[in-house]
Order: C-alpha cells, then structure tokens, then sequence
C-alpha cells in the first residue's frame, strides 16, 4: 500500500528533484582523520583527543570548525548508541553559548544528537520536537538535504511506535523524497526498513518480508554492516512472529555472521546475542543461555541505552520464566511499564504484556491474565492489526483523489467505511471459526499424543511381562527338566551308549531353549558380555561370521538392555534364516545423549516396505516395537549388497 504513496507522490511531480552532491572536504587534519574513524571509536584515548582538539578550537573562537568536529563524535556518539552525560553537558554548553552565532544549517546535527538520544530513551515526544525542528530549515544544499531526510525518518519510525500509521507513511514518503535527492542508497534502504516495520504492525507478512529484503540489499550495497544486521533482526522477529520452519537457521547464521565480522559494535552486539539467547530458550538450552546472558550483561550496563536495556530485560525475563526463577514483578510493573506508557512506546509494551500474561497464567492468577491480555488486543488494534489499517487504505485513496470534489471523496470514504465494517465481521467470524477449529485440532492432538504415550507404555510392560515369564520357564528347564534328566541318565543301570547320547541331546536341546528365552546370567553379567555369548554361540552353530564392535558403559537399565539383547538375537535369525549372509556385524555405541545399536550383513537385501506390508514380517515389527519401547527409533535399510538394521535410543535425562 505504503508503495502506491510513494508512486504516487513522484507522479505529482512535474520537474525531476534537484540532486544535491556531497561535499567533498579539501582541509582534514590528522585529528579529524582520527575522530571519524569508526575503528578508533572505541579506543581509550579517542574522546580525550576530541576534547583537546574542540577546546582548542573554541579558545580560538573558531566557532563553525568546533561545530564541524563536535558533529563528527555526534554522529559516532548516535550510531553505536553511546551516550554519556558529559558529551551530553558538552553539547548543551556549546548551544548556550556558541550556537547563536553560527547559521541554522551549520548546527542541526545537534537537533539530530538529541532526537536520537530521546528516541532511543523512549520518550518520544522529546524526539518528535527535535526532528519538528529541523524540518522546519529550508533545504538548500547537501547537509540540509540529507538532516531533512532523517529527521522524518525518525519521525516515521516515532510515529509508528506510537500507533499513527498514516502519519508514518506520509513521513516515510517525504524521507524517500529527500534521500532520492542526495543519492544516499543507505537512506533508500533504511525507508524500506521503515516500510517493513509498518507493514508487520498492518500484519502482511508477505509485503513485510518483501521490503526487509529491499532494506537489508541496499545496505549491503551501501555497505552499511551496522544496518544489514538491522534487516536481519528484523527479519528474525518476523519469523518468529509467523512461525517460520527457518527461523532457527536464520538466527544461527546471522549470529556466526556477526562474530565473524572484523567490526562489532556493541549494541549491535546485544541485539543479535538477544535473538540468539531467544533460539535457545526454545530449544531448552538454559546453560549456554545463562551464559550468554552473562557474558553480554556489562556490555548493556556499559551502553546505558533504554533501549537495549529492555531487549535485554525482555530475554533475561524469558530466561527466568523458562528456569522457575523469581521474577521482580513490582520492578517491571511499577516502573518499567508506566515509563513506556507514559511515553506511548507501544511496540515496547507489546512484547512485555505477552510474558506478563504467561506469567500470570503459571502462578493460576487468571484474573492478572485476562487483564494483560486486553491490554494486548488494545495495543494491537492501536498499532494497526485493525483501526490503522482503515487509516492507511484511506491515506491511499486520498493521494489518489486529490483532485476530486470533496462530495465525491466523502461518499467514497463513507462506502469504504461501510465495505471495512462488513469486512471486519467478516474477518472476525472467521477468525472464531478458526479459533474453534484450532483449539479442536489441538485437543486431538493431546488426545493422540496421549495415546501414542499409553500404547508405548503398554507394549514396554507386555515385554517386560513377556521377559519375567521366559525367565520362569528358562530357569525351570534349566533346573528341574535338565536335573531331572540328569538323574535318569545316572539311574539306568545298563549305561548304553545309545541311550546316554539320546539324554545328552535332549539335555543340550533343553539347554538351547533355555538360553533362547532369557540368556543364562545376564542380569549379572550385562549386556556386553551376553552380546560376546550370542556371537561365539552364532558362530558355532551355524557357521557363520560374525563380529561385534561394543562401546558402551551401562547407561540403560537392565530391562532395557534386554530389549536390546533381543533385537540382536532377532535380527541375527533373519539374517542366518532368510539373507544368505557370509558375514554379520553387530555395532554399539554411545554419545551424551544417545545410544546407537546397528546390525550389518552381507546378504542378498530385500525390499523393506513390501516385506513389512506383507504376512510374514513378524520379526521385523517384533525389532520395531522392542525399540520403540525403550524410547528408541528403528531404520531398516536393504539393497542387493546387504541390510543395516539401526536403533537410536534416547537416553533418560
């Protein structure tokens, strides 16, 4: 929408804008080569060498040349956000004292130094009467020019913050205008970033994206490192705010982005550590969190900017409602909230209430949560999701009627009014619709996972049952059958030997069903030494290779090293029964956080999908189920040369 303004305003036009060129200076001295470097900004000495050179000058009388130096460290002093009550107090002496005798152009980067400085302190009405001040100068060279452009910047950005959309978009409009006039491609891109700010609050995520993409280009072609991390964050909040799949990849690359890089400015810094701490609060990592968090805490204190203080509050509060700690409700509640509402520092507001309410939800006051939550849908209508967007569609048709008669603009204005109402009921019976069908679809959900939970739990305790019950008949065979028959074998008098290698078969047939339901000793002996048993016992009976590679050290429990003895031996019969194998190689391993099991042949393969679809793929389910029971996840891979069967089994933190 904001794009047909801007259309439109340049079609209004009937002579292309004048084009005001840089001025390039012919009198730098090496201290002014010094103070304009953004690599000695944060040197020890650069503002002792400052104060030297501008007294200097101000002994001297030299007056515009005090300026032109005093301006250089604004202009540092505002993009790195470092600002100090002395250079603050400096400022104001010199326009006590000295800015009366210099002309108006040649001082409005003081109006600019403390625009900003309000700005990012929040009040906002401060700021707005800074840039008021500058956009009242005539433009007639560069300087004016280019401090006409930022100072409805600032106002757009301002404007925004509080909730007056259509003003922001006539300021966004004017500053493109004056930025076009000086050639300034950072300026062009930073109006996009506007834009995209605008349409997040107007909630089209699409057009959102599609102006952060325009912003972060044309800083990169201006080169402009400090802004660029700007459009990613920007970015990142987008994809957050819309559930983005690619939100976490995002937020990695631009962190490793931003350590790679030479220069790091320091609220930069914060900002783009915040989003990162932000990613692993979702991913549960508290302990490299907190350290983060601590690493970058002298940094903010250092900077003393409200505005990086609240970014970094705002993590600092997630942090400690994802780690059950204390959080300081009576500090936020009773100083933080009504300063941003004093300064109707809207958007600030909005990403507060959010955590306020859940907060309040955790501790069951429901009373304080509904409370938060008004205030949300409050902000949000005032900041555009509803009330604003009305007032930029119709900021858009009076660009574009200008020319008309007032009857006819109002009738037109008083049809969209009535298409805006039925639309808005519309959206919002939609909207009960879909918050219906949501809460339904997300009942089911629970309803599934639940069950999904049940039936793991149950199938672990049918084998755990299953388990006890062979180890019963295993230990009867083994100690009553087989002594039985020992006995008998002593009692017949005529000691044939016919006979004696029948009971000896019988006796070694028994012994080999015993092991077969519950290998012999392996409560005591572990899973390590009962896979060494089953390997020496395959390859004995059935003349076949097999080999095991085992690092493990006992991090299961003894019920679920079973189930995994079991997928071994049923994976090492249907490898001796059905893959014409030479060769089998059985595989454990172990990490922090999980254990690998994988079986390997050399067989003939088969087609996995049609096999267990098909009537005769108990064994495969039976392997597939044991792992899952355990909380483990089963691959079955199989081609001409052979079959891997792999389980990854979570560990139990």
């Amino acid at each position: 929408m904001a794009c047909l303004f801007l259309l439109s305003f340049s079609c209004t036009k009937k002579e292309e804008p004048k084009i005001y060129e840089k001025p390039v200076s012919t009198k730098q001295n090496a201290t002014i080569v010094f103070l304009e470097s953004d690599d000695n900004f944060y040197k020890s000495n650069y503002m002792p060498v400052f104060y030297r050179y501008y007294n200097r000058l101000i002994y001297q009388n030299d007056f515009e040349n005090a300026a032109e130096v005093l301006e250089i460290v604004c202009r540092l002093k505002c993009r790195y956000n470092y600002f100090d009550h002395v250079f603050s107090q400096t400022i104001e002496t010199f326009v006590s004292k000295y800015q009366s005798k210099l002309p108006v152009d040649k001082t409005l980067f003081i109006n600019y130094y403390f625009e900003d400085f309000y700005k990012k302190s929040g009040n906002f009405k401060k700021a707005i009467f800074y840039a008021l001040k500058t956009t009242k100068v005539p433009v007639k060279d560069y300087n004016t020019c280019h401090h006409m452009a930022e100072a409805y910047l600032d106002l757009a950005f301002i404007y925004f913050s509080i909730g007056k959309q259509d003003l922001a978009i006539q300021c966004n409009q004017k500053a493109l205008y004056y930025y076009n006039k000086i050639n300034s491609i950072n300026g062009v891109g930073r109006v996009y970033n506007n834009l995209a700010i605008i349409y997040s609050a107007l909630g089209n995520s699409q057009k959102e994206e599609e102006f952060n993409d325009k912003a972060i280009k044309y800083f990169k072609k201006a080169n402009d490192l400090d802004n660029v991390f700007v459009g990613l964050e920007n970015k990142i909040m987008l994809y957050d705010d819309t559930g983005n799949e690619k939100l976490n990849a995002l937020v990695d690359s631009t962190y490793n982005y931003f350590n790679q890089c030479k220069f790091q400015p320091k609220d930069t810094k914060v900002y783009i550590s915040c989003c990162y701490i932000s990613k692993l609060l979702r991913e549960n990592n508290l302990k490299e969190a907190k350290k983060i968090i601590e690493e970058i805490q002298p940094i903010v204190k250092k900077i003393n900017s409200i505005e990086t203080d609240i970014t970094f509050e705002e993590v600092v509060l997630n942090y400690k409602i994802k780690n059950n700690e204390k959080i300081d409700m009576e500090s936020l509640t009773k100083k933080m909230i009504p300063y941003l509402i004093e300064n109707e520092n809207y958007q600030r507001l909005l990403a507060y209430y959010p955590m306020l309410k859940q907060n309040a939800i955790k501790k069951q006051d429901y009373k304080t949560a509904l409370y938060y939550e008004e205030n949300i849908n409050k902000i949000s209508n005032l900041l555009g999701k509803n009330s604003n967007s009305r007032k930029v569609i119709e900021l858009d048709k009076k660009f574009q009627i200008q020319k008309k008669e007032q009857q006819i603009l109002l009738q037109k204005k008083t049809i969209l009014n009535n298409k805006i109402t039925i639309a808005l009921l519309a959206v919002a019976i939609v909207c009960l619709f879909l918050l219906v069908f949501g809460i339904n679809i997300r009942h089911k959900q629970r309803k599934l996972k639940l069950e999904k939970l049940n039936s793991q739990l149950y199938t672990k305790q049918l084998l755990n049952n299953i388990e006890k019950e062979r180890k019963r008949i295993a230990s009867d065979l083994h100690d009553s059958v087989s002594h039985e028959l020992l006995s008998l074998k002593n009692y017949f008098q005529e000691n044939t030997d016919v006979t004696n290698r029948k009971i000896d078969t019988i006796i070694d047939d028994i012994r080999s069903i015993s092991r077969n339901l519950h290998p012999i000793m392996f409560d005591k002996i572990g899973l390590k030494e009962s896979i060494e048993q089953i390997v020496e016992r395959t390859q004995v009976s059935n003349n076949f290779m097999v080999t095991a590679y085992v690092n493990y050290n006992s991090s299961l429990s003894s019920s679920d090293e079973l189930q995994v003895y079991r997928i071994i031996q049923e994976a090492l019969s249907n490898t001796i029964k059905y893959a014409d194998a030479m060769a089998a190689k059985i595989s454990i391993t172990e990490n922090n956080n999980s254990v690998y099991v994988e079986i390997k042949d050399n067989g003939k393969g088969f087609d996995v999908n049609n096999t267990l679809n098909g009537p005769d793929a108990f064994g495969l389910h039976n392997i597939i189920e044991r792992g899952r029971s355990i909380g483990g996840k089963t691959k079955i891979r199989s081609n001409i040369n052979g079959t891997i069967i792999s389980v990854k089994i979570n560990k139990i933190k």
